[in-house]
């Protein structure tokens, strides 16, 4: 018998992190779950794309696919689609289990008279019922909880969560959130010097600079707008909650009043292996136990908690997809 170094592989679309990240939670803590949120560059950096793969081909007891058409196209789930086709050699089917996250959507290659499960039937808390079935059935064991467990278990959270906060201050976490503006504005001012090259003409321009922290592309009947907000250095920094990035989008026809469209307001995230952008959202007046866990500003003031980080390019490169989307919305009608 097999020791497989996970229970359960999921392998999923970045559209899908969201509802990955609940169904991870909803799955018995016994088990152990490989679900790299953010991090698979940092994982096919250090140890290679074959032993990658091999996560899906041979260390995963159970692989949960949740499948879309874009799954399989990106680098990630590229080498996870490849890994988890060549794995049904020796495997078979048994061990994959399909969650189509669009209607319909199943992978060419899973045969039609398989049972695949349908994420808009059930709820989360079931879905993970039946991983932890199907992780049984190949062999594995899952833990009945007592409460203890369940204590502990919400222990050791709170315990990441008040380390990963206390990273947040340290001087690595601070230079990382300043060379991550450094990013975003070579960033922005590419993709714009690219956009200007292109079918539609740019009706206006303003490029970050060192010393520069707002931009904007003028793009047909559009404007991106982005600016950068960090303290001045006499004003010291303490977090990396010191720094931030909001993005605007305008539709600028009729002259001089703008309509705004879309915006968001996104401060920076750091773990050691993942350094983005992300959104502060706190669910309601927190107590004075879920201060504890919630990150802060500068003085203490406000407290949230920062959920859906995204990676520098990631975050500058959606936004200027939906300058492009509609900039080109008229000329893309006759082009289909």
């Amino acid at each position: 018998m097999n020791d497989y170094r996970y229970d359960v592989g999921i392998s999923l679309c970045k559209q899908d992190v969201d509802f990955a990240i609940k169904l991870t939670k909803a799955i018995n803590p016994s088990l152990n779950v490989f679900f790299y949120e953010h991090r698979q560059e940092e994982l096919i950096t250090s140890s290679g794309p074959e032993a990658f793969a091999n996560i899906f081909k041979e260390q995963s007891r159970v692989v949960v696919i949740l499948s879309r058409k874009e799954w399989g196209e990106s680098l990630y789930t590229e080498i996870e689609r490849n890994a988890i086709v060549d794995s049904l050699k020796d495997r078979g089917y048994s061990h994959i289990m399909i969650l189509p996250m669009a209607h319909g959507e199943i992978p060419a290659w899973y045969p039609s008279t398989r049972i695949y499960v349908d994420p808009t039937r059930f709820t989360v808390e079931q879905l993970a019922r039946f991983i932890e079935f199907k992780v049984t059935e190949e062999g594995g064991k899952v833990k009945e909880l007592t409460v203890e467990d369940l204590y502990q278990h919400l222990l050791n959270g709170v315990s990441e969560k008040k380390s990963l906060l206390a990273m947040q201050e340290k001087q690595e976490a601070i230079k990382c959130a300043q060379e991550e503006i450094k990013v975003l504005k070579k960033c922005f001012n590419r993709k714009s010097e690219f956009l200007r090259k292109s079918i539609v003409n740019a009706a206006s321009w303003f490029e970050f600079g060192e010393n520069v922290h707002r931009a904007e592309l003028g793009y047909g009947d559009y404007e991106l707008k982005c600016q950068v907000h960090f303290p001045e250095l006499y004003q010291g920094i303490y977090t990396t909650q010191d720094f931030s990035v909001s993005l605007s989008l305008f539709q600028t026809v009729g002259g001089n009043n703008p309509k705004l469209l879309d915006e968001e307001t996104r401060l920076f995230y750091y773990t050691p292996d993942f350094h983005g952008w992300a959104i502060r959202h706190l669910y309601e007046q927190a107590t004075d136990k879920e201060l504890l866990v919630l990150f802060r500003n500068r003085d203490g003031s406000n407290r949230y908690d920062l959920i859906k980080p995204l990676r520098t390019e990631q975050l500058v490169d959606a936004w200027f997809q939906k300058l492009l989307s509609l900039s080109t919305q008229k000329i893309a009608r006759y082009i289909k």
